[in-house]
């Protein structure tokens, strides 16, 4: 999906009406993300072609159980900087959900987490 800028060319489909729509309600005429326009050059508005939906890489998933609410689930880039070792029982009446992943730049893990607690968790 295009994030208008310079450097972008919109859709000429009927998506690029939803564009010009975004921007008048701005007052930015699309004009002025055409190359030769300064105004794109003055703010860098370069723009950029981003993915819709992305898969998730090295996706890891890990069900811990505990017992009490201050108890430290995992080792903390703390731990891990300084070397610390960090063992614990997977014991306990509770059980929390431990995710590990990796996305690009501007691709949001609120995003991943939001759509996949839309179904019941129990």
């Amino acid at each position: 999906m295009p994030l208008p800028g310079c450097e972008v060319t919109l859709p000429s489909n009927e998506c690029a009406g939803f564009y010009k729509e975004i921007l008048a309600e701005e007052d930015f005429p699309p004009e002025y993300l055409l190359e030769e326009n300064s105004v794109a050059k003055e703010f860098n508005a370069r723009g950029a072609y981003r993915p819709i939906i992305y898969t998730p890489l090295a996706f890891e998933s890990e069900m811990l159980r505990y017992s009490g609410e201050n108890e430290k689930l995992t080792a903390t880039d703390v731990d891990l900087i300084l070397g610390r070792e960090f063992k614990r029982e997977n014991q306990g009446e509770k059980l929390a959900l431990k995710l590990s992943f990796s996305l690009p730049k501007s691709c949001y893990a609120t995003m991943l987490l939001r759509e996949a607690s839309k179904g019941r968790i129990e």
